[in-house]
């Protein structure tokens, strides 16, 4: 069994908008594990624990499936707690526009074809940036406009090992998106 998901990884540019961002806040909260820079990614669907067998024919039609869609920059992103204002997740939220959920409606079509059950659950479309410590409190709501937006070029299936330092993610498959134009 895998721990698996598709995902949107970040690229370099805006990696280094998101430390940007960070540095005033980093030293102002003491009280959030931090996700690593490497482990940032746009979440479209969780699968939790698969066999071999599906995990096999969910790469195979991976190409089949994205490579049909175009490159494309999202929205600006807002920074808040998550999922709500008194929320112990720290991320970028983006608001959801035509490509982002085309996207999340082809991942959801390719579950679906899979043997998957469609999601009932809203899509919203945020890259985690840290979780609160267990027992802290964080006073503010954070709700900040941000000029972060994200370069969707390909889309990753990973695999999630999670481990007392936090999750371990591998790239078992990446397919890159149609070039605009």
């Amino acid at each position: 069994m895998q721990r698996v998901f598709f995902g949107i990884p970040v690229d370099p540019a805006t990696q280094r908008q998101i430390n940007d961002l960070l540095i005033p806040i980093k030293s102002s909260i003491q009280a959030v594990h931090w996700v690593p820079e490497q482990n940032r990614h746009l979440t479209l669907a969780f699968l939790g624990n698969r066999s071999t067998g599906v995990v096999e024919n969910l790469i195979h039609s991976m190409d089949r499936v994205y490579q049909p869609e175009e490159v494309f920059q999202t929205g600006y992103a807002s920074l808040r707690r998550f999922p709500g204002s008194s929320g112990n997740i720290l991320a970028l939220e983006f608001r959801v526009d035509d490509r982002l959920a085309t996207l999340f409606q082809v991942t959801q079509e390719l579950l679906v074809e899979n043997g998957f059950e469609f999601s009932r659950t809203q899509f919203r479309p945020h890259i985690t940036l840290g979780r609160l410590k267990k027992g802290s409190r964080l006073k503010t709501t954070l709700n900040q406009q941000t000029k972060i937006s994200l370069q969707v070029g390909k889309v990753t299936f990973y695999q999630s090992t999670l481990t007392r330092g936090g999750s371990i993610y591998l790239a078992l498959k990446e397919t890159v998106l149609h070039p605009c134009g």
